[in-house]
């Protein structure tokens, strides 16, 4: 009995192991595709155990309801209803005496049990609610046997203290693993959005902004700009309010340009006060009246220092991509940036465009 039990413990693992392999690749499948793997691993892992039973005094029973129930609680419907349909025509078609009961109090009522707590789900916190569910589907499960085989009492007795038990360790070490696999996967994340971030802004640093167009590059078929963007004068605001107030400025700034992002318009921090902007899907006149918003909206808000406000303006230069050269980005950057110095010099405040 112990090696059975195993074996469907060994299952249940590596349903979880493939299905953290599974959405490692989250962001290179669409979402539907990675619904259907994880209703086909849900299922093949409950049917799979349809051939690994647990023998007990000449009963066969197994641990099909904790994939089902996890997977109600903390993925919801979508993936549930589907995982549950298979698996219930699966048994179906298997045939035998513990059909029916097999699969209304074996999957069905588990699972639509868990399902009715889904939107209670936290990873963190409830935890004797959630032992609380693992134990009410075990019952819901085993307590059919008191009533559905002879001398059903006794043997529901006999095996409860063995089934609650491993239903409950099993439940916990499943729980575990994936805890401590979101946990992961939240730091990753949280790692890879600091890699492509300027920490002071928030916006794209450069690495990340060069990703991020060349992904757009593909993606769109209209014409492309860049926009390099230089506040004036910024020095001398440095010297006069200290470093802090240029910071704030910065941060100011960066939170105006993050107004105008959109599927087709992405900011950057190029690097000290000098600002980039990728416009696409675009032409001539809409990508020039996207720039000029920007400035005049800069040009009339009031940042404040020492409980005094302070208007501040800033030079753009605006470029055309050039899709047919390889290294269009990289000169659009070039070309933006001499229009940049022509506002500078022609008395700065002011748009330069191609």
């Amino acid at each position: 009995m112990l090696q059975s039990i195993l074996s469907n413990v060994a299952i249940i693992l590596l349903l979880h192991l493939t299905m953290t392999v599974i959405m490692s690749f989250k962001k290179k499948f669409s979402p539907s595709l990675i619904n259907v793997l994880v209703i086909l691993l849900i299922s093949a892992s409950v049917i799979s155990m349809f051939y690994l039973p647990i023998r007990f005094n000449g009963y066969w029973v197994d641990m099909r309801f904790i994939p089902l129930i996890f997977v109600a609680y903390i993925q919801g419907w979508k993936p549930t209803i589907p995982s549950l349909l298979m698996t219930s025509l699966w048994r179906f078609l298997m045939g035998g005496d513990g059909m029916i009961p097999g699969i209304l109090f074996g999957m069905v009522g588990p699972t639509l049990f868990s399902l009715a707590f889904h939107s209670r789900f936290n990873l963190k916190g409830r935890y004797l609610e959630k032992i609380g569910i693992v134990i009410a589907c075990w019952l819901i499960c085993d307590l059919p046997i008191i009533f559905l085989i002879p001398n059903g009492w006794e043997f529901f007795k006999d095996i409860a203290p063995v089934r609650s038990t491993s239903f409950v360790i099993t439940s916990i070490i499943l729980y575990i693993f994936i805890a401590q696999n979101r946990k992961l996967h939240s730091l990753y994340t949280e790692l890879e959005k600091l890699a492509g971030e300027d920490p002071l802004t928030k916006l794209f640093n450069k690495r990340k902004f060069f990703e991020v167009v060349d992904t757009k590059l593909g993606e769109l078929d209209s014409k492309h700009y860049i926009a390099m963007l230089d506040i004036d004068h910024f020095k001398k605001f440095n010297d006069t309010y200290g470093h802090l107030f240029g910071d704030k400025v910065l941060i100011d700034i960066a939170n105006i340009l993050k107004k105008y992002e959109n599927d087709s318009v992405k900011v950057g921090r190029y690097g000290g006060e000098e600002f980039i902007i990728y416009i696409g899907n675009s032409s001539d006149e809409k990508a020039t009246k996207i720039v000029e918003k920007i400035h005049q909206e800069i040009q009339e808000t009031a940042f404040t220092v020492e409980q005094a406000s302070i208007h501040i303006t800033v030079s753009i230069g605006l470029a055309e991509l050039e899709l047919d050269d390889p290294s269009s980005l990289v000169h659009a950057i070039s070309q933006a940036d001499k229009n940049l110095y022509k506002a500078k010099n022609n008395g700065r405040n002011c748009l330069v465009c191609p």
